[in-house]
């Protein structure tokens, strides 16, 4: 089946890079006001953002910003994915891959910031209606550094019209 598609209006599209230093593991960081902002700026009335975080030990996710969920998330982050345990990606001694550092440097040794990663993913979208971002109530967008502090990049995609 052969589908076609009809612009009726053109799009804009719009991109924005946050630079930031995370605190460390678990630092929970809110991107939200920013997002706000970025649209209300961009003008646009109807679309979809996209936060992607650039890092492989860095989550874009959007829940409450609430502090006994940030704790939650904390502890139920240690018991998934301990840091105790072995991980191949931490063994120095077969790692041949995607190096940066020295047998003896601890950014290296992060393999459980890795398989949360997976799990939490990279980005999030969020429609745009009536030049707002629909979240809920609730809802606030987060960076969510799993390794230690960093400096990180966050991309902001605005489409719409």
């Amino acid at each position: 089946m052969k589908v076609k598609f009809i612009l009726l209006y053109p799009m804009k599209i719009f991109n924005k890079t946050i630079k930031l230093k995370s605190k460390g593991e678990m630092d929970f960081i809110d991107l939200t006001d920013e997002a706000i902002e970025f649209v209300r700026e961009s003008k646009i009335k109807d679309g979809l953002l996209t936060v992607h975080s650039k890092h492989t030990t860095m989550a874009i996710r959007v829940n409450e910003s609430e502090k006994g969920i940030r704790h939650d998330m904390r502890e139920f982050v240690k018991r998934l994915a301990p840091k105790d345990v072995y991980y191949h990606h931490n063994d120095l001694e077969i790692r041949t891959e995607n190096l940066v550092c020295d047998k003896d440097a601890s950014d290296c040794i992060n393999g459980h910031s890795h398989c949360i990663h997976f799990l939490m993913g990279s980005s999030e979208s969020i429609p745009v209606i009536g030049g707002n971002l629909a979240l809920g109530q609730w809802q606030r967008i987060f960076a969510l550094e799993l390794d230690c502090s960093r400096d990180r990049e966050i991309i902001m995609l605005l489409m719409g019209e």
